[in-house]
């Protein structure tokens, strides 16, 4: 065969067998874009399949949620109301009336009346109501005393929602029903010269209607700002001002501070600052001595307050006699406020102690727990507490209200007012006058 006729076969043979090469890669590609496609189509199979399952999962969750699981027990087992069914039944002595809930049976069910229609049972409860003695008995139970509300449930045999529950509602309808009558500030001229004549034939002292103090009262430490309420005790509180005539009864208290607020600031916001300025306390004058000025009627405050027309304290610098006098009698007098304080809280023991209420919720039952002491106080029968107990609080009040006094004094809210100062002038000469 010629050369050239070889080539040509060569390159013939050459031809086919590139074509048979390029038609199997045709071929293998087109395997490869099947066999991709297949892969992308399994794996959105893949991913849809995984997708309903979790939102079948979802759906069965939420449904869960919507659908809370049914309680084995309403109560723990192992707590009955038996104790409390022979209290309220009088199988047992009157003495237990006074030790666990701080009252005689009588004023207990007296106090019931005044709330009842405030707390009577709901009776579409799915369960067997409270009746409304049983929910002012538990609440007493539960401020009477330091302990939890495991204590208070244990006695009655609830839990311990219910008791969280039953205490707010019980402490809010006191508040609405009970301290309009039982705590309060006088309301006419009448009424006022009544506070006033029993204050001056008691202590001495003309014109005085009241002492007013602040006392703190521990929480537990707040989420928010916790240092606004850590005090001088070294300790979180809430600082309550209160007033108290006479005979350690409570007229106004106020429940709004946080424990390092100074006792000063907070009697310059309060109400009964705004109501002498504002002259919505009924102005008894009287002219103590010949020639001078009539006198408003004054409450006393320690030297932490300021001086003014309506607030007397202390002399800070006793140069004469009537000086020492006027001291002397006002810190006598003033210690009222402090005996009040302590028979307040050996009365209402969870005023001692961090509560377990929410930071929200604990002005109404502290305000509850004042209004609860004007209550047993006012009652014929007010010899509930143990006297030891009562000289202890009262020393421990005292105690604490004198690291207080030597405390830092607020300059800008413990001034002395020009008409102030002549006030209590011309009570310090009428004292001297009075004792000659």
């Amino acid at each position: 065969m010629p050369p050239k006729t070889t080539h040509i076969v060569l390159l013939c043979a050459i031809l086919t067998n590139l074509s048979t090469i390029i038609a199997l890669l045709q071929v293998n590609v087109h395997l490869l874009l099947f066999l991709d496609q297949k892969r992308r189509q399994n794996e959105q199979i893949a991913i849809s399949t995984i997708l309903d399952a979790n939102r079948s999962t979802e759906r069965l969750h939420a449904t869960r949620r919507k659908l809370p699981e049914r309680r084995k027990h309403w109560i723990n087992p192992g707590r009955t109301s038996l104790w409390w069914e022979n209290l309220i039944n009088g199988e047992t002595l009157e003495e237990e009336w006074k030790k666990n809930l701080r009252m005689t049976r009588m004023d207990f069910l007296d106090l019931v009346d005044h709330l009842r229609m405030d707390i009577e049972p709901d009776l579409n409860a799915v369960r067997e109501a409270l009746s409304p003695e049983k929910k002012v008995a538990m609440t007493l139970y539960y401020l009477k005393d330091q302990g939890s509300y495991l204590m208070t449930c244990n006695a009655f045999g609830v839990g311990k929602s219910t008791l969280s529950t039953v205490v707010k509602q019980v402490c809010k309808a006191i508040n609405q029903r009970v301290g309009p009558r039982y705590l309060n500030l006088p309301k006419s001229e009448m009424e006022m010269s009544i506070l006033i004549n029993n204050f001056h034939k008691k202590f001495g002292l003309p014109q005085v209607f009241g002492c007013v103090d602040g006392t703190h009262i521990p929480i537990k430490q707040p989420t928010e700002n916790p240092h606004d309420y850590f005090c001088y005790k070294m300790k979180y509180t809430l600082n309550c001002q209160a007033i108290c005539d006479h005979k350690g009864r409570f007229l106004n208290v106020e429940i709004k501070w946080p424990g390092s607020v100074h006792d000063a600031r907070v009697f310059a916001n309060s109400d009964i600052n705004k109501m002498f300025q504002n002259k919505q306390i009924p102005m008894v004058l009287k002219e103590l001595l010949p020639g001078d000025d009539k006198v408003p009627p004054v409450i006393l405050g320690d030297p932490a307050y300021p001086l003014l027309p309506n607030v007397m304290k202390e002399h800070a610098c006793c140069t004469e006699n009537e000086h020492v006098i006027f001291n002397e009698m006002l810190r006598s007098a003033r210690n009222q406020i402090e005996c009040a304080f302590g028979r307040l809280k050996a009365r209402w023991r969870i005023l001692t102690r961090p509560m377990d209420i929410k930071l929200d919720d604990l002005p109404t039952v502290i305000y509850a727990c004042f209004v609860l002491h004007n209550y047993c106080e006012m009652r014929s029968n007010n010899n509930t507490i143990n006297d030891d107990i009562v000289q202890s609080q009262i020393q421990r009040e005292q105690l604490m209200q004198n690291c207080h006094h030597h405390s830092v004094i607020d300059q800008l809210y413990s001034y002395n007012s020009a008409q102030g100062t002549y006030i209590r002038q011309i009570i310090t000469t009428y004292l001297k006058e009075y004792m000659e």
